[in-house]
Protein backbone atom coordinates (compact mmCIF):
# COMPACT_ATOMS: atom_id res chain seq x y z
CA UNK A 1 0.00 0.00 0.00
CA UNK A 2 1.68 3.17 -0.97
CA UNK A 3 1.85 6.33 1.55
CA UNK A 4 -0.75 8.38 -0.38
CA UNK A 5 -3.42 5.41 0.02
CA UNK A 6 -2.49 5.35 4.16
CA UNK A 7 -2.77 8.65 4.35
CA UNK A 8 -5.95 9.16 2.97
CA UNK A 9 -6.98 6.46 5.16
CA UNK A 10 -5.58 8.07 8.39
CA UNK A 11 -7.77 11.42 7.06
CA UNK A 12 -10.77 9.66 6.26
CA UNK A 13 -10.20 8.26 10.43
CA UNK A 14 -9.38 11.05 11.97
CA UNK A 15 -12.41 12.98 10.08
CA UNK A 16 -15.05 10.14 11.57
CA UNK A 17 -13.63 10.48 14.62
CA UNK A 18 -13.52 14.65 14.83
CA UNK A 19 -17.59 14.15 13.45
CA UNK A 20 -18.64 11.08 16.08
CA UNK A 21 -16.95 13.62 18.56
CA UNK A 22 -18.81 16.65 17.65
CA UNK A 23 -21.87 15.02 17.10
CA UNK A 24 -21.80 13.08 20.81
CA UNK A 25 -21.10 16.08 22.01
CA UNK A 26 -24.14 18.13 20.60
CA UNK A 27 -26.11 15.41 21.45
CA UNK A 28 -24.90 15.30 25.16
CA UNK A 29 -25.05 19.19 25.30
CA UNK A 30 -28.58 18.87 23.90
CA UNK A 31 -29.42 16.61 26.48
CA UNK A 32 -28.14 18.67 29.05
CA UNK A 33 -30.69 21.03 28.27
CA UNK A 34 -33.36 19.07 28.03
CA UNK A 35 -32.30 18.08 31.40
CA UNK A 36 -31.83 21.33 33.07
CA UNK A 37 -35.29 22.53 31.35
CA UNK A 38 -36.94 19.22 33.30
CA UNK A 39 -35.45 20.09 36.51
CA UNK A 40 -36.92 23.53 35.99
CA UNK A 41 -40.32 22.61 35.53
CA UNK A 42 -40.36 20.22 38.50
CA UNK A 43 -39.23 22.58 40.45
CA UNK A 44 -41.53 25.43 39.42
CA UNK A 45 -44.30 22.29 40.03
CA UNK A 46 -42.66 21.81 43.34
CA UNK A 47 -42.99 26.01 44.34
CA UNK A 48 -46.53 25.81 42.93
CA UNK A 49 -47.59 23.27 44.86
CA UNK A 50 -45.99 24.70 48.27
CA UNK A 51 -47.72 28.28 47.12
CA UNK A 52 -51.16 26.30 47.20
CA UNK A 53 -50.77 24.53 50.55
CA UNK A 54 -49.43 27.54 52.32
CA UNK A 55 -52.96 29.47 50.41
CA UNK A 56 -54.89 26.76 51.28
CA UNK A 57 -53.67 26.58 55.29
CA UNK A 58 -54.21 30.32 55.11
CA UNK A 59 -57.79 30.14 54.34
CA UNK A 60 -58.11 27.11 56.22
CA UNK A 61 -56.95 29.46 59.35
CA UNK A 62 -58.68 32.63 58.05
CA UNK A 63 -61.74 30.12 58.40
CA UNK A 64 -61.13 28.89 61.73
CA UNK A 65 -60.36 32.20 63.16
CA UNK A 66 -63.85 33.65 61.68
CA UNK A 67 -65.79 31.00 62.98
CA UNK A 68 -64.48 31.28 66.64
CA UNK A 69 -65.65 34.75 66.73
CA UNK A 70 -69.56 35.90 68.13
CA UNK A 71 -72.39 35.97 65.45
CA UNK A 72 -72.52 39.96 65.67
CA UNK A 73 -68.66 40.12 64.95
CA UNK A 74 -69.65 37.72 61.79
CA UNK A 75 -72.84 39.77 60.86
CA UNK A 76 -70.77 43.06 61.13
CA UNK A 77 -67.67 41.61 58.69
CA UNK A 78 -70.24 39.74 56.01
CA UNK A 79 -72.21 42.97 56.10
CA UNK A 80 -68.22 45.46 55.70
CA UNK A 81 -67.36 42.57 52.70
CA UNK A 82 -70.86 43.43 50.82
CA UNK A 83 -70.23 47.40 50.58
CA UNK A 84 -67.39 48.33 48.34
CA UNK A 85 -64.33 49.52 50.10
CA UNK A 86 -61.91 52.50 48.14
CA UNK A 87 -58.78 50.70 46.52
CA UNK A 88 -56.11 51.64 49.45
CA UNK A 89 -53.13 49.88 49.38
CA UNK A 90 -50.92 48.82 52.56
CA UNK A 91 -47.65 48.33 51.50
CA UNK A 92 -46.34 49.01 55.39
CA UNK A 93 -46.19 47.79 58.97
CA UNK A 94 -46.41 51.05 59.57
CA UNK A 95 -50.04 51.29 58.82
CA UNK A 96 -51.16 48.49 60.75
CA UNK A 97 -49.12 50.08 63.76
CA UNK A 98 -50.90 53.08 63.50
CA UNK A 99 -54.75 51.55 63.07
CA UNK A 100 -53.93 49.36 66.02
CA UNK A 101 -53.08 52.40 67.78
CA UNK A 102 -56.33 54.49 66.57
CA UNK A 103 -58.27 51.07 67.56
CA UNK A 104 -56.09 50.84 71.18
CA UNK A 105 -57.31 54.22 71.75
CA UNK A 106 -61.18 53.72 71.24
CA UNK A 107 -60.84 50.24 73.21
CA UNK A 108 -58.85 52.60 75.87
CA UNK A 109 -62.01 55.46 76.05
CA UNK A 110 -64.98 52.10 75.71
CA UNK A 111 -63.17 50.83 79.13
CA UNK A 112 -62.82 54.19 80.59
CA UNK A 113 -67.02 54.41 79.91
CA UNK A 114 -67.36 50.42 80.54
CA UNK A 115 -65.97 51.40 84.03
CA UNK A 116 -68.53 54.16 84.41
CA UNK A 117 -71.35 52.03 83.30
CA UNK A 118 -70.77 49.40 85.97
CA UNK A 119 -70.70 51.81 88.95
CA UNK A 120 -73.92 54.19 87.57
CA UNK A 121 -76.78 53.84 89.11
CA UNK A 122 -79.93 52.79 86.94
CA UNK A 123 -81.43 56.13 86.82
CA UNK A 124 -78.30 57.90 85.47
CA UNK A 125 -77.08 55.05 83.18
CA UNK A 126 -79.07 56.43 80.20
CA UNK A 127 -76.40 59.34 79.55
CA UNK A 128 -73.57 56.81 79.73
CA UNK A 129 -75.20 54.26 77.72
CA UNK A 130 -75.43 57.49 75.35
CA UNK A 131 -71.94 58.31 75.75
CA UNK A 132 -70.93 54.10 74.91
CA UNK A 133 -73.20 54.28 72.06
CA UNK A 134 -71.10 57.39 70.31
CA UNK A 135 -68.24 55.56 70.92
CA UNK A 136 -69.23 52.79 69.22
CA UNK A 137 -70.30 54.48 66.14
CA UNK A 138 -66.51 56.60 66.23
CA UNK A 139 -65.45 52.55 65.78
CA UNK A 140 -67.66 52.10 62.95
CA UNK A 141 -66.92 55.22 60.49
CA UNK A 142 -63.07 54.11 61.62
CA UNK A 143 -61.19 52.53 58.15
CA UNK A 144 -58.37 50.31 59.14
CA UNK A 145 -55.96 47.48 56.84
CA UNK A 146 -57.78 44.56 56.16
CA UNK A 147 -56.06 42.83 58.78
CA UNK A 148 -57.59 44.62 61.26
CA UNK A 149 -60.78 44.74 60.08
CA UNK A 150 -62.03 41.57 61.92
CA UNK A 151 -60.53 42.70 65.43
CA UNK A 152 -62.67 46.33 64.69
CA UNK A 153 -65.33 43.77 63.43
CA UNK A 154 -64.89 41.88 67.05
CA UNK A 155 -64.56 45.27 68.93
CA UNK A 156 -67.76 46.65 67.84
CA UNK A 157 -69.73 43.33 68.30
CA UNK A 158 -68.62 43.47 71.86
CA UNK A 159 -69.40 47.14 72.28
CA UNK A 160 -72.99 46.03 71.06
CA UNK A 161 -73.24 43.15 73.62
CA UNK A 162 -72.46 45.71 76.03
CA UNK A 163 -74.67 48.35 75.50
CA UNK A 164 -77.61 45.66 75.02
CA UNK A 165 -76.78 44.50 78.27
CA UNK A 166 -77.23 48.02 79.94
CA UNK A 167 -80.19 48.76 77.53
CA UNK A 168 -81.83 45.22 79.43
CA UNK A 169 -80.78 45.99 82.56
CA UNK A 170 -82.28 50.20 82.69
CA UNK A 171 -85.66 48.45 80.99
CA UNK A 172 -85.75 45.45 84.15
CA UNK A 173 -83.35 44.80 86.65
CA UNK A 174 -83.52 41.52 87.05
CA UNK A 175 -83.17 41.13 83.69
CA UNK A 176 -81.22 38.22 82.95
CA UNK A 177 -77.30 39.73 81.30
CA UNK A 178 -75.69 36.80 81.30
CA UNK A 179 -75.24 35.87 78.02
CA UNK A 180 -74.41 39.65 76.90
CA UNK A 181 -71.76 39.40 79.39
CA UNK A 182 -70.27 36.07 77.80
CA UNK A 183 -70.76 37.65 73.97
CA UNK A 184 -68.48 40.68 75.56
CA UNK A 185 -65.73 38.61 76.84
CA UNK A 186 -65.94 36.40 73.92
CA UNK A 187 -65.77 39.27 71.32
CA UNK A 188 -62.96 41.09 73.30
CA UNK A 189 -60.88 37.50 73.57
CA UNK A 190 -60.99 37.46 69.90
CA UNK A 191 -60.14 40.91 69.21
CA UNK A 192 -56.91 40.91 70.93
CA UNK A 193 -55.96 37.34 69.82
CA UNK A 194 -56.08 39.47 65.61
CA UNK A 195 -54.51 42.35 67.21
CA UNK A 196 -51.68 40.13 68.25
CA UNK A 197 -51.77 38.37 65.25
CA UNK A 198 -51.58 41.38 62.89
CA UNK A 199 -49.38 43.81 64.68
CA UNK A 200 -46.85 41.67 66.83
Amino acid sequence: MDIKKIVAIAALALLVIISFNYYSSAKSEKNRAARIAETEVLRDQLAKTESDKTKQAEVEQQRLEFEAMPEKAQQIIIAKASVPQPEIEYQSFNFEKEDRAKLDEIMGRWGDASSIASRTSRIALPAVVKDMQSIKRELDKLSVTPCLTKAQANLMAAMESEITMYLRFMSDSKADISGDMLEVYRAQEQYYLIIKRCTD
